[in-house]
């Protein structure tokens, strides 16, 4: 796989090679034919051994002296002509590979070769990210936290030698490649099957379509998740069964709804995806009547239809020539200045959604803003994590970062296939369901969000359980849930979830038997899966969680128990 590698150098180092080669047989020759005395007087010439070992300290500038006897002046002569063609020779030959090391086509082969022995040395799991901009730092950084190693390709050298030294919990390897191509692709491990799945997060919405289609068609068994800015475009990334597309004007404008609506299960979704940073929002009831929405982009023209539909009444704002549909009573003027916010009626709303492209003008219509109405309930959106202190300084009652959007959305669903119908059920459900789930959940877990595991129940993966279950024994979730230490207690693990017969129950209850080819989907504090899974695989854990009496292992044991049985 490192032919071009081989070939180019080969190819830029032919004529030094005959140059340096020439050399050292002429000067051999050369000293063949010199004639010497030897220490009896008599005549003597050197070897062709002897004469290339002298050629070879000589050229070299060692010089160990005149061997096996003192030289003659024809010799002497010729030792000069030696060195002189052998040490130009070596000049030219350093020179070339000097000029080699520094040749782009050179390294970029050297880099493509370090790349291919990094992608054939992954032998367990692993994802690949495309794109290494806000939204790919957090995924990389997410999976190597939960020990997968990550390939990451970017068509910024700036962006791959950065995350060359950085440090990570697991592997990464880092190329700076256009992912657009097919044979990108495959270089980077997309037919591997170790490739769990793949993450177009580039910022081009063309460029995630093409990964996107590159990828279900020449790994169909892979899960693939993409990034769109447009509807056209993630329909049409829809169409070639890309697993899992995050549109991320209509997520963030979901959020901002549920925020009004269902604020309970608008932090509890903010709270479990939204990246491994999350932290439950504290935003509370959003306030109703009048709000005022500068930028009439994309997503100011979602947020609009959104905030009119739930019942608020809305004054846009928005730079003059812009946009030519603004609607009635829109504001055209910079919505940074004072005097255009009291046009919009700043005083008397009770909330203002900042939406333009620039993290700058959205940070002065906060401030702004805020001068003109303290009581003001405050939305703006982030639109690069570069500018994340500054928006922290300011203090918003709400802030959308589209990059957190995207890789918390994908995060949840990489950690199971079960969450995303899990969250479209729970989404359909009243407040009072998402805030006594949050309840439950925050009394198992610190800050940090609750971690997602599935389990699937069957010999493979479950085989203690699937034992139990074909001998005719019984096992409800509570039961299973148990710590397998102390029994008293549960597992700080939640239920969402419960696929049997492809029939989904959201929220099983704790009595709920299992059956055999069920799919529970958990949630709860991290590091609670190597408890579930001593449960799981192990018999005498199983028996005892289920029963309450240990369970003997090996002949002893049970002989001793058996004797105790008949004695009583």
């Amino acid at each position: 796989m490192n032919d071009s590698f081989i070939f180019l150098f080969f190819r830029r180092m032919r004529t030094p090679l005959v140059v340096l080669i020439s050399a050292y047989a002429i000067a051999t020759a050369g000293f063949t034919l010199m004639p010497g005395v030897d220490d009896q007087g008599n005549p003597w010439r050197l070897s062709v051994f002897e004469a290339f070992y002298v050629v070879s300290y000589t050229g070299s500038t060692i010089g160990f002296g005149e061997v096996p006897y003192p030289f003659s002046p024809a010799q002497r002569l010729w030792t000069m002509v030696s060195i002189y063609l052998t040490v130009f020779a070596w000049l030219f030959s350093i020179g070339t590979i000097i000029s080699l090391l520094e040749d782009p086509a050179f390294r970029t082969a050297l880099r493509r070769a370090r790349f291919r022995r990094a992608i054939r040395g992954l032998s367990q799991p692993f994802y690949l990210v495309c794109g290494y901009g806000d939204t790919g730092r957090m995924l990389v950084r997410a999976l190597t936290a939960q020990r997968h190693p990550v390939v990451v390709l970017d068509t910024s050298q700036e962006k791959i030698d950065g995350l060359s030294v950085a440090r990570y919990a697991a592997d990464v390897a880092p190329f700076c490649m256009d992912a657009r191509l097919p044979d990108n692709l495959i270089q980077s491990g997309l037919r591997s099957r170790w490739c769990l799945g793949v993450f177009a997060v580039t910022g081009d919405d063309r460029t995630n379509l093409k990964i996107a289609i590159s990828a279900k068609l020449l790994n169909q068994s892979c899960i693939v998740q993409a990034r769109a800015d447009r509807p056209s475009v993630a329909e049409n990334m829809r169409s070639f069964d890309t697993n899992h597309v995050v549109d991320t004007v209509a997520e963030y404008v979901e959020r901002l709804r549920l925020a009004f609506v269902k604020p309970a299960m608008f932090a509890l979704y903010q709270w479990m995806a939204s990246g491994p940073d999350a932290r439950i929002p504290d935003v509370g009831e959003l306030p109703r009547g009048h709000w005022i929405l500068c930028g009439y982009s994309r997503l100011g023209r979602a947020m609009n239809a959104m905030l009119e539909e739930i019942g608020l009444t809305v004054t846009v704002i928005e730079q003059p020539g812009r946009s030519s549909d603004l609607p009635d009573g829109a504001i055209e003027g910079p919505a940074t200045q004072a005097e255009t916010l009291q046009a919009a009626g700043i005083e008397s709303a009770q909330g203002i959604v900042a939406t333009t492209a620039d993290d700058v003008d959205n940070l002065s219509i906060l401030v702004t803003a805020r001068d003109l109405n303290p009581d003001l309930f405050a939305a703006i959106l982030e639109n690069g994590r570069s500018s994340h202190e500054l928006f922290r300084a300011a203090e918003p009652d709400l802030v959308g970062q589209p990059s957190t959007v995207i890789a918390g959305a994908m995060l949840a669903r990489s950690r199971s296939p079960l969450a995303r119908p899990f969250f479209t059920r729970l989404l359909a459900e009243d407040d009072a369901v998402g805030d006594a789930l949050l309840q439950r959940l925050k009394g198992h877990q610190s800050d940090r969000p609750p971690t997602l595991l599935t389990v699937r129940i069957s010999e493979r993966r479950a085989p203690a359980l699937a034992r139990w279950l074909e001998h005719g024994g019984r096992i409800t979730i509570g039961e299973l849930l148990r710590h397998p230490a102390r029994a008293e207690e549960s597992l700080p693990l939640e239920a969402l979830l419960l696929r049997r017969d492809d029939k989904d129950s959201l929220l099983p209850s704790a009595d709920t038997a299992l059956e055999l080819g069920d799919r529970l989907l958990l949630a709860g504090r991290d590091g609670c899966s190597r408890w579930l899974e001593s449960t799981l695989q192990n018999d005498t854990t199983l028996t005892r969680l289920v029963t309450g009496q240990a369970v003997q292992q090996g002949w002893v044991w049970r002989w001793l128990s058996n004797r105790r049985r008949a004695a009583s």
